[in-house]
């Protein structure tokens, strides 16, 4: 019986050890300013794009960060990016659109159609990869998501 219990205990122990992290997005996320079309940033992400997005519950609320001087943005766009590690930011909001999380993917809801990104997780930042399957919207674009941990002040 003793044999019995430590066999069990340990079968679950493996099953928790090979269960794969979920991931689910929640807060504020910003593009990885220096990503390419399929590739991931070569500046681990230190420095974000000024559009990003509200992860909460089953929505993803658009947001621009309009507090930005930088000038070091790609094509030397002032200000249409920022520094990661700034303190606080002030946004304006847009359209928000129907999101799930479902076994590390982002199902997301546009104009009718329901995408599926596959989620990979990096150490500076979140990958998301659109499934073959593509909704007419759908570039081939894999997005390259940083999460924003500073204060955000919502301007109307």
């Amino acid at each position: 019986m003793k044999n019995l219990i430590v066999f069990l205990v340990l079968m679950l122990l493996l099953q928790f050890a090979n269960a794969k992290e979920s991931l689910v997005l929640n807060g504020y996320w910003f593009e990885c300013e220096f990503s390419e079309k399929t590739a991931p940033p070569k500046d681990q992400c230190e420095m974000l794009d000024d559009d990003g997005f509200n992860f909460r519950e089953d929505v993803a609320i658009n947001i621009k960060n309009i507090s930005s001087k930088e000038t070091k943005c790609k094509k030397n766009k002032i200000g249409q990016c920022f520094k990661s590690n700034t303190k606080s930011i002030n946004v304006t909001v847009g359209r928000s659109d129907q999101v799930k999380f479902q076994d590390s993917h982002l199902i997301l809801t546009f104009l009718g159609c329901s995408q599926r990104f596959k989620l990979k997780n990096y150490i500076n930042f979140i990958e998301a990869m659109p499934d073959k399957k593509k909704c007419f919207w759908t570039g081939k674009k894999h997005f390259y998501l940083k999460k924003y941990n500073g204060l955000v002040n919502i301007k109307e």
